[in-house]
Order: C-alpha cells, then sequence, then structure tokens
C-alpha cells in the first residue's frame, strides 16, 4: 500500500512540474534556438521589471524561459564574461541582458549608454535584476 502512495505521489509531483512548464530552475546562458523563437511579449523594459515587482510568480508563469522582446535605453554594458547589456530601471536594479556570444561583439558595437535598444532573449526570472539570457538582436 505505500508503495501506491508513493507512486501516486511522485505522479503527482511530476504531473505538477509539467503543468507550470518548468523542470528546471535555471536557463542555459547560451541557447541558439533564440534565433528561431517568436517572442511571447515586445515590450519595454520597464514593464517587464513592473510585472516582476508587482508579482513574480504571475511573471515567470508569462515570461519565464519564453522569448521576448525587450526596448530600452541603455546604462551599461559589460563586455567580461557574461558579456551584457544594462538597462536600470529602479538603481541600482533594472534589467540585465546577457549576450547570445555569436552577436555579441556587434550587439555591444551598438550598445551606447542612453541611446534605445531592442533585444530578443529568454526570460530567466528575477534575481535582484530581471535577468535575460541568450538575447540577440531581432
Amino acid at each position: 500500500m505505500r508503495a501506491v502512495r508513493r507512486f501516486t505521489a511522485g505522479l503527482v509531483l511530476l504531473a505538477a512540474l509539467f503543468a507550470t512548464g518548468r523542470c528546471a530552475d535555471k536557463l542555459p546562458e547560451q541557447d541558439r534556438r533564440i534565433t528561431q523563437a517568436t517572442p511571447v511579449a515586445k515590450l519595454p523594459v520597464e514593464f517587464l521589471w513592473s510585472d516582476y515587482q508587482a508579482d513574480r510568480r504571475a511573471a515567470d508563469r508569462k515570461y519565464w524561459g519564453k522569448a521576448v522582446d525587450v526596448s530600452g535605453k541603455v546604462t551599461g554594458v559589460g563586455a567580461d564574461a557574461p558579456r551584457r547589456v544594462l538597462f536600470d530601471v529602479a538603481p541600482p536594479h533594472g534589467v540585465e541582458a546577457r549576450l547570445l556570444d555569436d552577436q555579441a561583439t556587434a550587439i555591444l558595437a551598438a550598445a551606447a549608454v542612453g541611446e534605445r535598444l531592442t533585444l530578443r532573449c529568454f526570460c530567466a526570472g528575477l534575481d535582484g535584476n530581471v535577468v535575460l539570457t541568450s538575447c540577440i538582436r531581432p
């Protein structure tokens, strides 16, 4: 009888993981599928940030692991690994876009502080900043 209960509990847990669409807590930093991904949303970085501030769980359900197109004013660039573009929304926090290595050099060359930039990325959730990975120019 215990074996049946454990098996049933395991099935329930597995079903819950699949229902949330999330079987892992971390996305790969370099996921080339972004080059073919269709974004679930096109929004300013401020809207993405405010969604996470209002309700992190709801924002994760909406964006986590999915492609999004974000636009905003660049406030910083980082050439060190991971190469990234920063959009400060609520200093010192905001949106951190970690670039796909294939396109990082070209994106960093175009990412001037104070200029608007649009990127397509996978959303990896909130970790101080809203973290985006595998970012490319759409």
